[in-house]
């Protein structure tokens, strides 16, 4: 273990989580988190995850397939989707948000919202339920103005009283749980939530592993001092070594060597913001030598990268970015170079290969590349 570099970590990094499975659900399972976004820059972000792990995956699938699949839209260290047996301990004994604790007659609300769901199919769609409880307008999170059944029925999702069933055309569409309701010790969620973190992101550093713990507690803080402990507690938990002065971990059924160097194959990959390889931005500069900025929500002026950047993986080096729309049913893909572009034959055919699969996975029947 003392003689394992960063690039053997980078290498195991890709090979671990760029796999292919048959379906969606296997996918999912394996993974274990999928995070959801609702950009669409030309597809959401778990679209744009899982079609480098789905065979024959196009956009929308996972939407389309999710009301049948054993899996749950849930907040984890951010929204996604989870197993149910997850779900279950991360829903177990969270107490209410404050906004609902403090509200007139919560007990009450609550059980109204419940009883409308039961009065219509086991389902709750906001707009209806605003219309039918006559709800007032409040400031949302983000200081703009939202319906108060709204903001209601995702502070009971957030607690395991309602999931999402389903969604139209990218709304949530709320209904009864499906997950029953378990009674695990603060211990028993964090032991789960870290085995999970470290499945789907490894291999991390320390100080990665520690600010992801943050963003759990940021929803459950009454986990913190069972994280604090779980953390003290790594070594005994996961592989791990030290390089370059850093602690690393990965699953304890993985074994890296430091023989595990290899020229890796010739496929490009454009990635999501939050694919695993590169949700971690300090474990991407490490491994690959810039600093990948999400610019979303940066005024276009201030943008370097651009509203949407994907990151181009080249063998085991992210040589790049892409800018991807679709004008008029056409495919566009903006691309831009960390240093220039890898000039080897090989590179320009492996490009044009993820042009084309991406294309086919948008519904396109072409594509243009500028540069």
């Amino acid at each position: 273990m003392s003689h394992l570099t960063l690039d053997i970590l980078r290498q195991h990094a890709i090979k671990r989580t760029l796999f292919t499975s048959p379906t969606v659900i296997e996918t999912l399972d394996r993974l274990g988190f999928v995070q959801i976004d609702p950009i669409t820059a030309p597809a959401t972000a778990q679209d744009l995850i899982l079609r480098h792990r789905v065979a024959g995956y196009r956009k929308g699938d996972v939407e389309r397939a999710y009301p049948e699949l054993a899996v749950e839209e849930a907040y984890f260290i951010n929204h996604g989707y989870v197993s149910r047996e997850l779900a279950a301990l991360l829903w177990s004994n969270k107490p209410l948000s404050a906004s609902l604790q403090e509200m007139t007659g919560c007990d009450e609300v609550m059980a109204r919202v419940l009883q409308f769901a039961h009065d219509h199919g086991g389902e709750v769609l906001p707009k209806a339920l605003n219309l039918h409880m006559g709800l007032k307008s409040i400031t949302n999170a983000w200081g703009g103005q939202g319906q108060e059944g709204t903001h209601i029925v995702q502070r009971m999702h957030s607690s395991g009283l309602l999931r999402i069933v389903r969604r139209e055309k990218g709304m949530r569409v709320y209904g009864l749980p499906v997950v029953a309701r378990v009674d695990a010790s603060a211990a028993v969620v964090v032991d789960a939530a870290l085995t999970a973190l470290v499945q789907v992101y490894a291999p991390l550093t320390k100080r990665s592993l520690t600010l992801i713990c943050r963003l759990l507690t940021s929803s459950r803080p009454d986990l913190k001092p069972a994280v604090q402990l779980a953390l003290r507690g790594l070594d005994e938990r996961f592989n791990g070594a030290e390089v370059d002065g850093v602690r690393w971990y990965w699953p304890r059924a993985e074994v890296l060597s430091a023989d595990g160097f290899e020229t890796m194959e010739g496929a490009v990959r454009l990635l999501a913001p939050f694919d695993p390889l590169v949700w971690d931005r300090d474990r991407f500069e490490q491994f690959f030598g810039w600093s990948y900025k999400f610019e979303a929500y940066k005024p276009a002026h201030a943008r370097q990268l651009g509203y949407y950047a994907l990151p181009m993986l080249w063998r085991d080096a992210c040589v790049g970015w892409a800018n991807v729309s679709v004008v008029d049913g056409v495919m566009h893909a903006s691309l831009g170079y960390v240093k220039s572009k890898p000039r080897e034959k090989a590179f320009r055919i492996a490009l044009e290969q993820e042009l084309t699969d991406m294309a086919w996975f948008l519904g396109c029947a072409s594509w243009v590349m500028q540069v």
